[in-house]
């Protein structure tokens, strides 16, 4: 199993003491008592499939949490509304927000705490008020209040929340998130196009004085690109380049624990990606070179889930048709025992021509790793997901 481990910034618990007080009804809050958006950042510089920055009109879905019910009921603990995240989370609900949509604009975020398409975002807690601006009395201490988000991208058709069912619901998330192809045979074609970049983010601890929200993404999915490269002195023509097999469906992650974790299950999808359709031409070295080389195929990477073991499924082959020295040539293969893929790396797959054999390598994208998500704050205390 893949595994991702959470880092947990333990803080003070400072106590409380609660006391009923008399509020209006509609006061007067500012913009600062709004919870807002700020753009989210993305570490990776090139794009090849991957986004690099999540675009005006882009959505992402976010849990919030602050106040956890009174331990064996369903009452708000408003005083322990200030614990740290690792102490709270059992018994927090997702009482901020529960999928909320958030758009991205040009300049920061916008969503409508109701679920329309208005901009009306919700409010930090406040002495006397709750999230939704309403008095309650019972609310205090909330300059000391602590907040955790979790967020995922694309909002729609790609992950779903198995827990909290609701935001009456108390307990860390767990999301799965589901690729959208469906293959049944290693005859049926897959589109690679048709997968999202799937991102998470969290931000743990945070207060109302850190102001604007901004998170980090960090991408579940590992990237793999495919280049041939002629080092012998013969011509090559390559007809074609595939990979087939049954490729994992789903993968959940589950931030309940101390480490969040990485499953899988037994759902698969098979068939086999076309990454050359026509003819490319890759003559000998001309005098002074070492190779001649088709660069980045088609320009992409593929977007596959990895798991450990198998990797990326059962019975993945790298597949390439030639014509190598005036001889055609069909070479499939698998996996080298030596390569393990992590999420949040791409990889290039080489299919190399040395002398008169055929080498399959897979390496690190130009060392190019999808960064871990930090929280863009200067914080080392509200670190997000973390890959190992």
């Amino acid at each position: 199993m893949n595994a991702k481990r959470l880092i947990w910034w333990v803080v003070s618990l400072a106590g409380v003491t609660a006391c009923e007080r008399e509020y209006p009804a509609d006061p007067a809050a500012g913009t600062s008592d709004r919870i807002l958006f700020g753009t989210p950042v993305l570490s990776v510089e090139t794009r090849s499939t991957f986004k690099n920055a999540l675009d005006p009109g882009d959505e992402f879905g976010v849990l919030g949490y602050c106040v956890p019910y009174t331990v064996g009921t369903t009452a708000p603990d408003y005083n322990a509304g200030s614990s740290p995240w690792v102490l709270k989370k059992a018994q927090c609900p997702p009482e901020v927000f529960y999928d909320q949509r958030v758009v991205v604009g040009a300049n920061g975020c916008r969503y409508d705490r109701n679920g329309g398409t208005d901009n009306d975002p919700k409010y930090w807690y406040r002495d006397g008020y709750d999230t939704n601006n309403s008095a309650n009395g019972a609310i205090v201490g909330t300059d000391r209040y602590r907040y955790s988000f979790f967020a995922w991208y694309p909002y729609e058709g790609a992950f779903t929340i198995d827990r909290p069912n609701g935001s009456a619901e108390a307990g860390a998330p767990v999301f799965t998130f589901t690729m959208p192809q469906t293959g049944s045979s290693l005859s049926d074609p897959l589109e690679h196009g048709n997968t999202p970049d799937a991102m998470v983010a969290v931000l743990y601890n945070r207060t109302k004085e850190d102001g604007n929200l901004r998170f980090n993404f960090s991408h579940v999915l590992t990237g793999i690109g495919f280049q041939v490269n002629n080092l012998s002195e013969y011509d090559l023509t390559v007809h074609s380049v595939s990979l087939s097999g049954s490729f994992y469906k789903d993968v959940t992650i589950d931030l309940t624990g101390d480490n969040s974790q990485f499953s899988f299950s037994s759902a698969r999808y098979t068939g086999s990606y076309a990454l050359l359709s026509e003819d490319l031409s890759l003559p000998a070295p001309a005098e002074g070179t070492t190779a001649t080389s088709s660069g980045l195929i088609g320009g992409e990477h593929l977007l596959l889930i990895s798991g450990t073991g198998t990797s990326f499924g059962e019975n993945v082959t790298v597949n390439i048709k030639y014509t190598f020295n005036g001889q055609p040539g069909d070479q499939r293969m698998a996996r080298p025992g030596t390569f393990t893929p992590r999420p949040g790396v791409k990889y290039m797959a080489q299919l190399n021509f040395v002398g008169e054999t055929f080498v399959l390598q897979f390496v690190v994208d130009n060392g190019e790793q999808w960064e871990d998500g930090e929280a863009d704050d200067g914080r080392e205390d509200n670190d997000d997901i973390v890959f190992e």
